[in-house]
């Protein structure tokens, strides 16, 4: 067992002899200046020296438990052995029980401890207390254990990442719509005749249709301009204090992802966070050969970890983040998509919100996201410009409201134990993201907005942003589907003003887009053929509110865009609002083709490619001649960047 060359200069001040349990098995084979460090900055971090050893690349996890065992002067379980048979196989539950709690019995009666920290210090004290449970207990690794479980009882898992959500709160899968769906459509058939059945129908027939209409898209602007009026909110500082930050983990779904995967990881180990505290989980698909390779060439160090996703239930991305959650250790949760370059201090400014007043009742931390190709073409500009109204402007007047907020799908940061208590993720919905959002607030939690951005790529032509939005509008019928066929639970349990603020966000911006079309047409048949006058003041209330709705509805779009680029520091306003027109046809054709894969194909996920951008308004922004992100001063240790630890 031999350490790597000294990272200290020696310390002869320290005594080997006064090693902590968990590094007192390898404290002889270390230089004095590591084994002075490792306790130095266990302390300070308030983990186990083991872990600081482990993150310093000096030993693998099997040599510091092994060690660690004979010290103890009990064995080491290397877990290769099958599970012994029995009468019933564990539930998904149990499994994760079992990753929680890190202890098991094998077939003898033993019970194997998977331990690491300052959890081998307690397992230390309880040995001393009772000697004779020597016999009976092993040590084993947090990592042979996940190993052990995910190769004996991977079906097990797979049934709990596809259908737990489904076992214990049917209500709230999208699987159970069924018919729902049909009534999604012919909703959305309704809305497109809507312009013809006023001309040809009954006004008064007509008119409460119309009311009910007009009042969830009037909802829907109104929520955007009241965005207008609110100043960004004032957050704590990053939080500087390593004692007191919780261990952290971070879970990468990627499919098909080889192109990024040097990107991936040279963002992610820049993130400024201690390593000890931080695993880094990537969650592959089993056929995903490519992915699986570049990851393997790239991988940098310890606290990277690949999670295969079952081969069972719908393949979506939900379901991956469902796989790799049982072996998620940390007490927060981030989520990252393939392609994103996080704020190094991303991590920090979350757990500042986490921590500070008030900071209990947050359930769930949503970062910016911004385009970074922006200049690819005019369509990537077009997203970048929605992004800053959504991101900027929208989504944190829900976080200051305490109202229900669709989440991003990526820069979300979850309270571990409050994601478990929620089922995790659904599967069956492929807006995930929106719909937990939702969950946490009928579970009384809150989702805070953080100005800290994640620069993410943009589809640069229409086909690729086709698939990406069809699916986005299909994964908001699907949650408005899912939690309005219950509307008086869902305001007991959000609060009126949460449930009206989900219809008019969801509801209005799935109208609008429907809509949209058959509201223009029929402006331009009255302008080409001369505006008639209304026949009676039924239809001339329905032909004023629709003006007022569409003349609502490009002002409060029109805001909240101007104001979302100023505050991302955007410039091309000039270019982006004459296509706002242009692109909201494209979000109808999207809303439609949507809709009619929410009858025939609900489950279906149109991967979105990424590795294809042109441009970067991060790099333009650090300058050509500035040292890149992941350089080797980016990439050295934190212990290793600061002489002084």
């Amino acid at each position: 067992m031999r350490p790597r060359e000294s990272l200290k200069p020696p310390d002869a001040g320290f005594d080997p002899s006064s090693a902590p349990v968990e590094i007192a098995g390898v404290a002889a084979a270390l230089a004095p200046g590591d084994l002075a460090h490792a306790v130095r900055r266990a302390s300070r971090l308030n983990i186990g020296a083991d872990e600081v050893l482990l993150a310093s690349s000096l030993f693998s996890a099997d040599q510091l438990a092994d060690a660690t065992a004979r010290q103890l002067g009990i064995a080491f379980a290397p877990l290769d052995e099958r599970p012994a048979s029995r009468a019933t196989r564990p539930t998904g539950v149990d499994i994760v029980g079992l990753l929680r709690s890190g202890i098991m019995t094998d077939s003898g009666g033993r019970f194997i401890v998977a331990a690491r920290g300052l959890k081998l210090r307690e397992l230390a004290a309880k040995l001393a207390s009772r000697p004779e449970l020597r016999s009976r207990a092993t040590l084993t690794t947090p990592e042979r254990l996940a190993t052990f479980v995910r190769r004996h009882f991977a079906k097990e898992l797979g049934q709990h990442a596809a259908f737990h959500l489904l076992r214990i709160r049917p209500s709230l899968s999208a699987s159970t719509l069924g018919a729902s769906r049909f009534v999604m459509a012919a909703i959305g058939m309704m809305l497109a005749a809507l312009p013809l059945l006023m001309q040809i129908g009954p006004a008064l027939v007509m008119l409460p249709l119309a009311a009910v209409i007009a009042a969830v898209l009037l909802g829907w602007c109104g929520l955007r301009l009241a965005a207008c009026t609110m100043p960004p909110e004032i957050e704590p500082a990053p939080h500087q204090a390593d004692r007191l930050l919780p261990s952290y983990s971070l879970i990468v779904p990627l499919y098909r992802e080889a192109r990024v995967v040097p990107q991936l990881i040279e963002a992610l180990d820049s993130l400024d966070y201690p390593r000890e505290k931080l695993q880094i989980l990537l969650v592959i698909e089993p056929d995903d050969a490519e992915t699986t390779a570049m990851l393997m060439r790239h991988l940098p160090r310890p606290g990277f970890e690949i999670v295969v996703a079952p081969n069972l239930g719908p393949r979506t991305k939900p379901k991956a983040l469902n796989a790799a959650l049982p072996f998620a250790r940390g007490t927060v949760i981030g989520i990252f998509d393939a392609e994103d370059v996080p704020d190094q201090l991303q991590l920090r400014r979350v757990c500042a919100v986490l921590m500070a007043r008030g900071g209990h009742a947050i359930g769930c931390v949503q970062a910016r996201l911004a385009i970074d190709n922006i200049a690819d073409s005019w369509l990537t500009r077009q997203f970048a410009a929605e992004y800053a109204s959504h991101f900027d402007v929208v989504l944190p007047m829900l976080g200051l409201c305490g109202l229900p907020i669709p989440l991003g799908g990526t820069s979300n940061h979850f309270r571990r134990d409050t994601l478990e208590r929620l089922g995790g993720w659904d599967p069956f919905n492929v807006t995930e993201d929106a719909d937990l959002g939702v969950r946490l607030a009928r579970a009384g939690w809150r989702t805070a907005v953080i100005n800290s951005s994640t620069d993410e790529e943009a589809p640069r032509s229409i086909r690729p942003w086709l698939r990406q939005r069809t699916r986005w509008y299909k994964g908001w019928m699907q949650t408005l589907l899912v939690h309005g066929r219950q509307p008086r639970q869902l305001a007991r349990e959000a609060g009126w003003a949460g449930a009206l603020a989900l219809l008019f966000l969801l509801g209005g911006g799935v109208t609008a887009a429907l809509m949209h079309p058959f509201f223009m047409a029929a402006l331009m048949i009255d302008w080409w053929f001369g505006n008639q006058p209304a026949d009676g003041p039924a239809a001339a209330m329905l032909e004023g509110v629709g003006v007022a709705v569409l003349a609502l509805g490009y002002t409060s779009t029109l805001l909240s865009t101007v104001i979302g680029m100023r505050r991302r520091g955007l410039t091309g306003i000039g270019r982006v609002v004459p296509l706002i027109p242009v692109y909201w046809v494209m979000m109808s054709i999207a809303a439609w083709r949507a809709l009619l894969q929410l009858i025939i194909a609900p489950q279906r996920w149109e991967k979105t490619d990424h590795g294809l951008a042109r441009t970067s308004r991060r790099r333009l922004r650090l300058g050509g001649g500035s040292r890149p992100r992941g350089s080797d001063a980016a990439r050295q240790p934190p212990h290793q960047a600061n002489a002084s630890d």
